[in-house]
């Protein structure tokens, strides 16, 4: 059975605030994949983004409320 079309990835830095998106994966070197994964960033994880300000972005992932830097947000690729 074929499946529908799925939406592209886009980073978690291009989310708006009160949207809740699941991340898809995670880019970057293996010290940033294992930083943002220990963080709760994995493939499958729900997080909803409480407010988007320049770039910076403070979102709630796994029960967390994190602040994140536009620069670290770009490598969660998130649907």
């Amino acid at each position: 059975m074929a499946e529908g079309p799925t939406m592209p990835a886009m980073p978690l830095s291009m989310v708006h605030a009160g949207d809740t998106v699941t991340v898809r994966r995670v880019r970057g070197n293996e010290d940033m994949k294992r930083h943002l994964g220990n963080l709760g960033f994995v493939d499958g994880s729900r997080v909803h983004v409480i407010s988007s300000s320049g770039g910076n972005i403070i979102v709630t992932v796994k029960g967390a409320r994190l602040g994140l830097d536009a620069r670290v947000a770009q490598h969660v690729m998130t649907v």
